[in-house]
């Protein structure tokens, strides 16, 4: 029963695929009638499976011999005898129809669905018989005229015609789960050659209003995948896919990447998101996260993608990304914190501060400590041990000590296994001769390599230091009187920064807990309209608002520009910043006590309701100008210089 328990846990408890499932599919999105039989092989024995309730089973074979379904352990676990070996079963269904989700929502529903439109199958639902554990697949699929589907795995056979759509896959490696998508598509494709001679088929699945498109998008999935393959090893798969989704999805899967139609317009992502699922094909998709001891893959992700898009467009830019991932720390209480190693997915902001940000800045923080070339060995070395396995941040820390010639856990048991986050401080800087003491403060316990910026009269420079965890001071020779000393300039590592020196951002109020609702004037529709808005926004939505302020905690407030005069100033806060015109304006400040704030001023409902949609996505913004729903303006505010003077030491 080991396997049928860790089924129940969600946990794969084999890192081989002894397993052979064959899916044979037959779905038609304009009833959502669904019928499939599936064939379930495996000489180890199979003790069970889990299907979602709503999937019938009509018939089934065990070893060849009719046998009745038997629940166990909860509804969706079904138990077989001892010795079951091969397994037939039969099953329908219909699926629930498409329904209209926000991009919060996606994520959190993870159910079966069908419509003309799109249809979409992920393996959270249940919807193929699942034994728990890693497993290959072969899959056929059918559809009727007009539509196209597809699920991981190399594309074996494929036909279309007057009776509809069938499709043939087949996925050799070991694999965790099946998402099955399909829709009205129009298929672009394209081949590549990878290094080392490899060809990969690249396809586009969009909706006949993307067509256009597709091009743009082979484009620059060739260009990632060439990338990778030659920073990490081999692409992993025979193909690569941009799939379009009715609704505002944005997942990686083997081989593919599934994102909404809207999502694919938007012009910034074949230069972002595109090149972060890619490269999901190795972390994630190749390598699998051990879920029991935390999720490794996104921040790993971050990191080789989004970061270093940045830093390939210059170091502004890269700085730019790490003080917005400690600006977003610094929103996050103390007591809200959690460790990496808890981390297995996004399911609200402060998750994916510590499980993207953090983790993020770890692998930074790392490449700091061991040097590039090390840390490029490590990936590599960790691709080669762990492809189509899974592994946890100890396989990491072995590879990476490997490439490294010398032992990391120290550094990956503080940032990893603690809670929180250092506040390191320069509390002085003091110069005697040509030595220089720095005193820190705040260190809480870590081991810390710091990069202080020293300013003399004529120069600057920066050093790469040790504080050893319990010190607190460093030092360090010096030519020439030193003036200054900022401790972390360029925002280098994982610290709580005092947020008075940070400018404030909407994310605080964000992701703050229980934040209130502060409604200035209005009447039922306008206050209607701003805890819709409130709900879209906010991590912790309240279930009224109120008319005046509370008095503790983060704030949203919501009113019309010329009743916000007269209510901020009757507060004592800041009046409206300078910005662009707009429909809306929305800015965050702090009060004197530090209390963050949001502001959200708006002609009318109608500018308000506009702001729905986009404005959760602006959170490291401190300021937005919107023109219904297009942001025509947006910013953040310096942040303010941290430097010590140095004093002469007495003699």
């Amino acid at each position: 029963m080991k396997c049928l328990l860790s089924l129940l846990l969600a946990l794969p408890c084999a890192a081989v695929a002894a397993t052979q499932l064959d899916l044979d599919v037959r779905l038609d999105p304009a009833t959502r009638a669904f019928a499939a039989t599936a064939r379930i092989a495996d000489d180890t024995g199979i003790d069970g499976f889990r299907l979602a309730p709503e999937f019938e089973i009509t018939s089934m074979t065990v070893n060849g011999r009719p046998a009745k379904p038997s629940r166990r352990f909860a509804r969706t676990v079904y138990a077989l005898p001892s010795g079951s070996r091969r397994v037939e079963i039969r099953y329908r269904a219909t699926l629930k129809p498409l329904a209209a989700l926000d991009h919060r929502q996606v994520l959190g529903d993870r159910s079966a669905t069908a419509a003309p439109e799109g249809s979409f199958l992920p393996a959270a639902a249940g919807w193929y018989p699942d034994v728990g554990r890693l497993f290959s697949y072969r899959l056929a699929l059918t559809l009727p005229a007009g539509q196209k589907g597809l699920v991981p795995g190399e594309l074996v056979k494929e036909s279309e015609g007057a009776e509809g759509y069938r499709a043939e896959f087949a996925f050799p490696n070991p694999a965790e789960g099946i998402d099955l998508m399909a829709g009205p598509y129009v298929v672009a494709e394209r081949a590549l050659k990878l290094p080392g001679g490899r060809d990969v088929k690249l396809r586009t699945w969009f909706h006949p209003e993307l067509a256009e498109l597709a091009p743009g998008y082979l484009d620059d999935s060739a260009r990632y995948l060439s990338r990778y393959s030659k920073l990490i090893g081999d692409y992993p798969f025979t193909m690569f896919s941009v799939v379009s989704s009715p609704t505002p999805t944005g997942f990686g899967m083997p081989g593919l990447t599934y994102l909404g139609r809207d999502v694919l317009r938007l012009p910034f992502i074949r230069a972002t998101s595109l090149g972060h699922e890619i490269l999901h094909n190795w972390w994630g998709n190749g390598v699998y996260p051990d879920w029991r001891r935390g999720n490794w893959s996104e921040g790993l992700t971050t990191y080789m993608a989004d970061y270093a898009y940045k830093r390939d467009a210059g170091e502004d830019a890269a700085r730019e990304m790490r003080l917005g991932w400690l600006r977003d720390l610094a929103a996050v209480p103390a007591a809200e914190d959690t460790p990496l190693k808890d981390f297995t997915s996004r399911h609200h902001g402060i998750s994916s501060i510590v499980g993207y940000d953090k983790a993020a800045m770890l692998f930074l923080m790392l490449e700091d400590e061991i040097g590039r070339p090390a840390f490029e060995r490590g990936l590599r070395l960790f691709w080669q041990r762990h492809r189509f396995r899974t592994a946890g941040w100890s396989d990491l820390e072995a590879a990476f000590s490997k490439a490294a010639g010398r032992p990391l856990a120290a550094f990956f048991r503080q940032w990893v296994e603690r809670a929180g986050a250092p506040e390191p401080r320069l509390e002085s800087a003091t110069q005697r001769g040509n030595t220089l003491t720095l005193r820190v403060s705040g260190a809480n316990g870590y081991a810390l390599g710091v990069s202080p910026r020293l300013t003399f009269v004529d120069r600057s420079e920066t050093r790469r230091l040790q504080l050893k965890a319990g010190a607190t001071t460093l030092t360090l020779p010096v030519k020439g009187q030193v003036k200054s000393v900022e401790l972390d300039p360029d925002y280098r590592l994982w610290r709580r920064v005092d947020p008075a020196l940070l400018p404030p951002i909407l994310r605080e109020v964000f992701v703050a807990p229980q934040a209130a609702v502060v409604v200035v004037v209005g009447d039922d529709e306008w206050r209607t309209a701003a805890l819709a808005l409130a709900a879209r926004c906010l991590d912790a939505t309240p279930d009224t608002a109120r008319t005046t302020l509370p008095t503790s905690g983060a704030v949203l407030i919501v009113g019309k520009p010329a009743d916000l005069d007269v209510w901020l100033a009757a507060q004592g806060l800041p009046a409206r910043p300078a910005m662009p015109d707009g429909g809306a304006r929305v800015w965050a400040g702090r009060d004197d006590r530090g209390r963050p704030y949001a502001v959200v001023a708006a002609a009318d409902v109608a500018a308000l309701e506009a702001l729905m949609r986009p404005l959760p996505h602006y959170g490291r913004q401190s300021w937005l100008a919107f023109d219904g729903v297009r942001a025509i303006g947006k910013g953040v505010w310096p942040p303010r210089a941290d430097a010590v003077p140095v004093k002469a030491a007495p003699r």
